[in-house]
């Protein structure tokens, strides 16, 4: 575990001196991804996940915190604290990376809680609006709230089992209405940190306040330990699941459609993408629901996917606010003319988030669909209603934006700079070529 995490710390340090931290960052993942191709000696640490669960995750946080820093090149420039940016940052990667690769219940606890502090100084640092205070206070009681239950039951299955080891902690015996009521209360801060339906308000708020760099990371990593969580959890409560499966199902694909009806109703470029986030995790949340392993990987796929998409959304639409000082869609329209190399990648990234085919989230998308019509046919009413409005807001986050007669202020803008093209090409880059790999991330 040290060789991972002292660079980490001494990445930490070189913050407040170092000029090069990018190329460190790279030289860093390049490193974790050759001990991942071939070598075999780290595998056994006690102390270490090492399944394609924790590297695809841990792989995913890398490159998102890498094209952060690139997407982030204005607060270089203006010297708008950068160093305590990077610091942040590569806090955020060392708690993230800790997060998902810890085989111990209840350093994962204390890991899970703690990436809160990193988001939460760069959303009341570095962002817009002076509303960014109450988004950082909701995120905090939302996500300090729901986890109570779950450290408590941390400690009473520390208690009960003699350890916090995840290789220990199978399946228990009981089968009781309590034992899966034990389930929900474990899984409830991850319900609210994927988010869920009801649970999700903080989300949009967070987002809108958020600057770019965090709401990338926010979309493209930190939904995903919901995910990750509950993931990890099936695998101990297996027989809670079972229980708890029409409830997480019914949640999932009831809240996730509430959601995409929200969607059509936004004028906020950030509060659309942040909205469609919630739905898409809906899905994937009723895809664990169905407990199948069909599921169970389609789920992994979804999160690789929607990390990179949505953080490539985000990422579009600070570039377009950076532009014209408004995320406003009465505003920003008929971009196609204005600026028409920047609206192919507006159109791949739309038809990646409406899963259409050529890119990974359309894997993840129809394998949770299968997996969820294999736990009940009548559902298959609720996915149609699902896909259809997929397309809907996506399409209506494309047309909204390209079409129409453009704003007269907005004639001086210039297209997109070679740096803006470049993170659009790294974001795109895995999205594509990862739908050859599915074999490899199928459990």
């Amino acid at each position: 575990m040290l060789k991972f995490f002292i660079p980490l710390i001494g990445l930490m340090v070189m913050s407040f001196f170092g000029e090069f931290m990018i190329f460190f960052l790279f030289l860093v993942f390049s490193s974790i991804m050759w001990m991942f191709m071939y070598s075999s000696d780290f595998i056994s640490m006690s102390f270490f996940m090492s399944d394609i669960l924790t590297w695809s995750l841990i792989l995913l946080t890398y490159w998102i915190i890498i094209l952060m820093m690139i997407a982030s090149q204005s607060y270089k420039m203006m010297n708008y604290f950068y160093n305590k940016f990077t610091f942040v940052l590569i806090l955020m990667l060392t708690l993230l990376l800790l997060t998902f690769s810890t085989g111990d219940l209840l350093s994962f606890y204390i890991f899970f809680e703690g990436s809160l502090i990193p988001i939460y100084l760069l959303i009341v640092g570095w962002g817009y609006q002076p509303e960014r205070l109450q988004a950082g206070i909701y995120l905090l009681l939302y996500t300090i709230f729901a986890s109570l239950p779950l450290l408590v039951s941390v400690l009473y299955t520390g208690s009960l089992m003699g350890g916090y080891n995840f290789c220990f902690l199978k399946s228990f015996l009981e089968t009781s209405g309590w034992f899966s009521f034990w389930f929900f209360f474990s899984i409830f801060a991850f319900l609210v940190k994927l988010p869920a339906f009801y649970v999700h308000l903080w989300l949009p708020k967070a987002h809108v306040e958020a600057p770019v760099s965090g709401s990338m990371m926010l979309a493209g990593v930190l939904l995903k330990l919901g995910c990750y969580g509950i993931m990890r959890f099936m695998m101990v409560f297996e027989g809670g699941t079972m229980y708890l499966s029409s409830l997480l199902v019914s949640l999932g694909l009831l809240g996730g459609l509430a959601v995409s009806f929200i969607c059509l109703r936004q004028v906020d470029l950030k509060a659309l993408i942040a909205y469609s986030s919630v739905s898409h995790m809906g899905l994937a949340l009723g895809g664990l629901g169905s407990w199948g392993l069909w599921g169970y990987s389609s789920c992994l796929y979804t999160c690789m996917a929607h990390g990179l998409c949505s953080s490539a959304l985000f990422f579009l639409s600070g570039v377009i606010y950076e532009r014209s000082s408004s995320r406003s869609l009465m505003i920003n329209k008929g971009l196609m003319e204005i600026m028409p190399s920047m609206a192919f990648w507006w159109f791949m990234f739309c038809i990646g988030n409406m899963a259409a085919p050529v890119v990974l989230n359309l894997v993840g998308e129809v394998g949770l669909l299968g997996s969820i019509l294999s736990f009940n046919f009548y559902t298959m009413f609720f996915l149609m209603a699902f896909s259809f409005m997929g397309a809907c807001y996506s399409l209506y986050l494309f047309s909204g934006t390209q079409h129409g007669k453009y704003f007269n202020g907005l004639k001086s803008l210039n297209d997109g700079l070679v740096r803006e093209y470049k993170i659009l090409l790294l974001h795109f880059y895995p999205l594509f070529f990862l739908i050859l790999e599915v074999d490899f991330m199928t459990f």
